[in-house]
């Protein structure tokens, strides 16, 4: 098979999969089912309870420790959907990703705030983390399975999603960091023209 003819195959068959999608969705998650309705709550609730409760002193270093994480894990999500370890079969709109609610809002809303809480309170934020991973994984993650809102292949499970998580969050806390070193450190000097 030549690279014409492999891409043309590629190309035909992302379209048949578009075109699956799209008729899943409309047949079992369109605006008529509860899927919809809760993945439209799991996106909108989680920006008013930002809003209400984001320290507007700190906004810019807690919004990118959440903006790290929703990168991450938007990141991580693709490759795991996209080679089927997982899967979220209800998503919002076939114009989103498939997990766009979870992994772009609720989770990464939820540990920007969980971050704001534990350095404005003295807290030891790598506890936290770990029981906000665990709580995620075991219960949002698990009652998300039962309901089928997620599903796994290949041998995913929740231990494995658990793990994820807690490497997104500290890779996250990293990111942050180093951009708060790189901030406290003297520029050096530069050449002039």
């Amino acid at each position: 098979m030549t690279e014409k003819e492999l891409y043309q195959q590629i190309y035909t068959t992302k379209e048949q999969l578009g075109n699956l999608l799209t008729e899943h969705w409309q047949l079992y998650s369109n605006m008529t089912t509860w899927y919809f309705w809760v993945n439209l709550v799991i996106l909108i609730v989680p920006f008013i309870v930002l809003y209400m409760y984001v320290d507007r002193k700190r906004i810019f270093e807690v919004a990118f420790y959440g903006y790290s994480i929703h990168i991450l894990w938007y990141n991580v999500d693709g490759f795991l959907t996209g080679n089927n370890y997982m899967n979220h079969p209800h998503s919002l709109t076939t114009f989103l990703p498939e997990s766009f609610t979870v992994s772009a809002v609720f989770f990464p809303i939820s540990f920007l705030l969980l971050y704001q809480y534990c350095t404005n309170n003295g807290k030891n934020y790598y506890i936290y983390s770990v029981i906000g991973s665990f709580i995620f994984a075991f219960g949002f993650g698990g009652i998300s399975l039962l309901v089928e809102l997620l599903r796994f292949h290949k041998g995913m499970n929740l231990f494995y999603l658990f793990l994820i998580d807690i490497v997104i969050v500290l890779t996250a806390l990293a990111m942050t960091k180093v951009f708060f070193w790189i901030k406290n450190t003297r520029q050096p000097k530069r050449f002039s023209d």
